[in-house]
C-alpha cells in the first residue's frame, strides 16, 4: 500500500513537469452579463393578439438549405458547442439575486470578442437554446426589434440570417417579440418579450 501512494505521487509530480495543458477558466474576467430577462417577467402573454394566422413560420423560410441549426447539420456541433457554452458558465450567480431564473440572457465573452444570446425553450422542453453573435450583428439584431415593435404591427414573421448561417425568425405582435428557429422536427420559441424587456436584454434603450 505505501509503495503504491509512492508510486503515485511519483508519477503525478513527473506528469505536471512535462505537461502542455492550458485551463482557461470561465469566470467573470472573462465572461460578462450584458443583459437578462428574469423567468418570473417572462410570461408577457397580455395584449397578444388572439386572431393569430394560422400560417406557420417554420414553414416560410426562404432557404432551408441556409439554415445551420437544423437536426441534420448538428453535427456540425454549432448548437451542441454553443449550449454546452452556456452551461459551462454559472450564469446565475451573476444576477443581483443569487440563484436568478432566466428566461433570456446575453454574454460578452472577452477572449473569442462575441456575445451568446440564449433564450428558454417555451415550447417543449424548457431549455436554454444559444447563440453566438458578433459585435455587428448584436447591435443590428437589437436595432431591428426595435425598429419592428415601435410600429405596433398586429401580426408579422422575419425571417433574420444570423452569424454561421443561423435562421432566426422574429415574431412580432402588436408590442410584444418571440424569437423562433426551426431544428429540424420542432420549432423552439422564446416567450413573448415587450420592448423593454428586449433592451434589458441587449444591455441598454
Amino acid at each position: 500500500m505505501i509503495k503504491h501512494i509512492f508510486f503515485s505521487i511519483i508519477y503525478f509530480i513527473s506528469f505536471s513537469a512535462i505537461s502542455q495543458i492550458k485551463v482557461v477558466e470561465r469566470t467573470h474576467t472573462n465572461v460578462s452579463l450584458i443583459g437578462k430577462i428574469s423567468h418570473t417577467a417572462a410570461f408577457q402573454t397580455g395584449g397578444l393578439s388572439r386572431k393569430l394566422p394560422t400560417a406557420d413560420a417554420l414553414k416560410v423560410i426562404v432557404d432551408e438549405d441556409i439554415d445551420a441549426y437544423k437536426h441534420e447539420n448538428y453535427t456540425n456541433n454549432l448548437r451542441k458547442e454553443a449550449n454546452n457554452t452556456y452551461k459551462s458558465v454559472g450564469v446565475r450567480g451573476m444576477a443581483w439575486a443569487g440563484g436568478e431564473e432566466f428566461s433570456a440572457s446575453l454574454l460578452h465573452f472577452k477572449d473569442r470578442g462575441k456575445y451568446l444570446l440564449s433564450f428558454q425553450n417555451s415550447s417543449y422542453n424548457y431549455q436554454m437554446e444559444s447563440f453566438w453573435l458578433s459585435e455587428q450583428t448584436k447591435t443590428e439584431l437589437h436595432e431591428l426589434i426595435k425598429g419592428e415593435l415601435e410600429k405596433k404591427i398586429k401580426f408579422k414573421n422575419i425571417e433574420v440570417i444570423l452569424d454561421n448561417n443561423i435562421v432566426l425568425v422574429l415574431s412580432i405582435n402588436k408590442k410584444k417579440v418571440s424569437l423562433n428557429f426551426w431544428d429540424g422536427y420542432n420549432w423552439v420559441k422564446s416567450y413573448w418579450y415587450r420592448l423593454f424587456k428586449i433592451n434589458n436584454l441587449f444591455g441598454g434603450a
